[in-house]
C-alpha cells in the first residue's frame, strides 16, 4: 500500500492535488497561500495596516485553521486507503464500469487511487492506458504501457499490451491525418 509522503500533508490540500488533481484542493492550497501571504504582509511589511492584537489574532487564527485543515486531509487520505483496502476489487470494477459507460472521469480518478495503492496492479495500468488513448493523451499512455511492460507478470498480458500499443500507434497516425487534411480543407478556402 503506497501513501502519500508526510511532508505533502503539511500545505493544506496539497495530498489531493497531487494525487487526484482536485480542484477543491486547488482552490483549498491557493487559498492557504493567500491568507498566509496576507498575514506575512500585515505583519512585516504593512504593519500600519493592521492593529497589533489584529495580528495576534490573524496569527492564532492561521495556526488554527492551518492545523484543522492538514489534519482533515490527513484523515481523508487514510480514510480512502483504508476504504481501498477493504474494496479494492470491487474498486476496479466500479472504474471499468464508468470506463464502459465514458465516464474517463471518474474512470481515471479510480484508476489513480488504484495505481496509488498498488503500482503493480497490471489491469489497472492496462486499462488506464487504454483510457488514456481514447482521451487522446497518447504520450501518457505510452508511458503507461512502457512502465507496464517491465512489470513482473506483465508476460500474461502479452497479447493485450501488444494490441494495446497497437491500436495506440493507429490513434496516433489517426489524429496526424485528421490534423493534416484539416489544414489542407483550411487552405484552399
Amino acid at each position: 500500500m503506497h501513501r502519500t509522503p508526510w511532508p505533502v500533508y503539511l500545505w493544506p490540500g496539497l495530498p489531493q492535488l497531487v494525487r487526484d488533481g482536485n480542484w477543491a484542493a486547488l482552490a483549498f492550497a491557493v487559498a492557504a497561500a493567500a491568507l498566509l501571504n496576507a498575514v506575512l504582509l500585515g505583519t512585516w511589511f504593512w504593519t500600519d495596516l493592521f492593529a497589533p492584537e489584529l495580528r495576534i489574532i490573524s496569527w492564532v487564527f492561521l495556526g488554527v485553521a492551518w492545523s484543522i485543515s492538514v489534519g482533515y486531509w490527513a484523515w481523508t487520505d487514510r480514510r480512502q486507503a483504508a476504504a481501498f483496502e477493504k474494496t479494492g476489487g470491487k474498486f476496479f470494477e466500479e472504474a471499468l464500469e464508468d470506463y464502459l459507460k465514458g465516464n474517463w472521469f471518474e474512470a481515471e480518478r479510480k484508476l489513480n487511487v488504484l495505481l496509488r495503492c498498488d503500482e503493480h496492479d497490471l489491469e489497472a495500468r492496462l486499462l488506464m492506458a487504454t483510457l488514456l488513448r481514447h482521451t487522446k493523451r497518447f504520450d501518457d499512455a505510452t508511458h503507461q504501457l512502457n512502465h507496464l511492460v517491465r512489470l513482473d507478470g506483465a508476460h500474461r498480458w502479452a497479447l493485450e499490451i501488444h494490441r494495446e500499443g497497437g491500436l495506440l500507434t493507429e490513434a496516433r497516425k489517426h489524429t496526424v491525418t485528421s490534423v493534416n487534411s484539416e489544414h489542407e480543407s483550411k487552405g484552399d478556402h
